[in-house]
């Protein structure tokens, strides 16, 4: 049977090659790409169990045969199910739904609505030595009636209606401002500034005031002293202090604003209320995982079952010479 041919599972990875390089021309769907070549798998392990006696005839073979043919096909499922989205959220602030970036399987279930968290605020942790570092950051969301709070991060997860939630190392400032308008109202809202790992000016940034007018934004900030953070450690990138500056430019003008500082303006009164910052999160969800895990746990006892019968096969009865 033609299906069943060994010379179909060769072709599988030659085709599996030129369809990963036909992916990787932007705007191409990869989960596209992958649906030819391991359909063709897919059909070739199953003709294969199905004419081939020796399959039938041996059981560890035939579940490893089994394993592997699950595992393609979950391989598949889990590409077109998939989740993977990148958010930011200010410290004080709950995540809104709203992402950054996200790329999905045509079969995913979109449940982010269901996704509601708060930003309590984040640490750094140095060591003595190298340039790792790891980041905590404390969340509090409510689940089953009751509010809850643990800290996360790039390797722990917090984990609601599916998704899980980790870390990044994408942090920066977020000044907090108040806009009183002439009219008596006013709004409160903050402004994320650029990335803090993009080197030279990475908290500054653009932004269009309340009025309409372009402006310039900078955090003029103070490294803390290891007396002031304890050794090796920073908590929100060191916002919060009294001493916090903040460099706001209007066109041609130029001003340095404290906590607390008001700038007037024609159509209104800024306030500079405090320096903040905010996290950067990826959000991810694969509903697939368990089955891939068991499915591979199943493959390798198979195989193991499989050469532990050769390696420890009965010696067959020989004449003993005298």
């Amino acid at each position: 049977m033609l299906l069943a041919s060994p010379k179909l599972s060769a072709a599988f990875f030659v085709v599996m090659a030129g369809c990963a390089l036909w992916a990787r021309i932007p705007e191409r769907s990869a989960t596209l790409a992958m649906l030819l070549p391991f359909s063709l798998l897919t059909a070739n392990l199953l003709a294969a169990i199905v004419t081939n006696r020796r399959f039938r005839a041996d059981l560890p073979l035939l579940v490893f045969h089994l394993a592997l043919l699950a595992l393609v096909v979950t391989l598949v499922v889990a590409r077109l199910t998939y989740f993977e989205g990148q958010a930011t959220v200010t410290g004080g602030t709950a995540f809104d739904g709203k992402l950054i970036s996200e790329t999905s399987g045509a079969l995913h279930s979109r449940r982010l609505d269901d996704l509601r968290f708060t930003n309590l605020g984040f640490t750094e942790n140095y060591p003595e030595r190298g340039h790792y570092h790891a980041t905590y950051n404390r969340v509090r969301w409510r689940a089953d009636g009751a509010t809850h709070t643990a800290d996360i991060g790039d390797d722990i997860p917090l984990i609601l209606a599916g998704y899980r939630i980790y870390t990044t190392r994408h942090r920066g400032f977020s000044p907090v401002f108040r806009w009183q308008k002439t009219d008596g109202t006013d709004e409160l809202g903050t402004v994320q500034l650029r990335d803090s790992n993009n080197g030279a000016f990475a908290g500054a940034n653009e932004w269009q005031l309340p009025d309409g007018r372009q402006a310039w934004l900078m955090v003029d900030i103070e490294a803390p002293s290891e007396e002031q953070t304890g050794a090796h450690v920073r908590a929100n990138l060191g916002a919060g202090s009294d001493t916090d500056r903040l460099i706001l430019r209007v066109g041609d003008e130029r001003h340095t604003l404290s906590p607390g500082e008001q700038l007037v303006l024609p159509e209104g009164t800024l306030t500079y209320v405090r320096l903040d910052s905010w996290m950067g999160y990826r959000i991810v969800a694969d509903p697939t995982k368990p089955w891939l895990i068991g499915t591979i746990a199943v493959a390798v006892i198979s195989l193991v079952w499989f050469y532990s019968r050769i390696v420890f096969r009965p010696l067959s009865a020989k004449s003993i010479p005298s």
